[in-house]
């Protein structure tokens, strides 16, 4: 019997199993109010070259072939700890509006989990400094995996 708990929704007391966030109620709500804030940040927020560029098929191509590339794996995770987790999205190294013309670089691109990107690379992304440490981790985890693609064949 897998352990259950309770639905992340506050009050709500319905029992979810362990790994699952919302009950099926609470889902739904929370995946309309993501699509909501997501709209609204486009509209007013995001910036709009970079929202054309992200929806373009020179960004789905180079996406498409850094996952290639990279197998479909957390190249971030495979690295430091020896993990092999799908990768679901690319992350820019170099950041889009840090330099617009690294944008499809292939050696700026390394692919990465969603958790990976937002647990580890958005929280060192916020701070300069470590901003500058996680992009010298990023590129050595890249190139300590073509060594290994290389040399052992992944």
């Amino acid at each position: 019997m897998a352990y259950m708990k309770y639905c992340n929704r506050n009050g709500c007391n319905r029992l979810v199993p362990q790994g699952v966030a919302y009950c099926k109620e609470h889902t739904v709500t929370q995946t309309e109010r993501n699509r909501e804030r997501h709209k609204e940040y486009d509209a007013h927020c995001r910036d709009q070259k970079s929202k054309a560029f992200y929806n373009g098929a020179e960004w789905k191509a180079a996406r498409a072939a850094a996952l290639l590339r990279d197998c479909g794996i957390d190249i971030y995770l495979y690295i430091m700890e020896g993990a092999i987790v799908p990768a679901d999205m690319v992350h820019h190294i170099v950041e889009v509006k840090e330099d617009y013309s690294k944008r499809c670089d292939i050696d700026n691109l390394i692919s990465v989990s969603e958790r990976t990107h937002k647990t580890v690379i958005d929280e060192a992304y916020k701070d300069d400094i470590k901003r500058s440490q996680m992009q010298q981790t990023l590129r050595e985890c890249m190139e300590r995996y073509r060594q290994q693609a290389d040399g052992e064949g992944v």
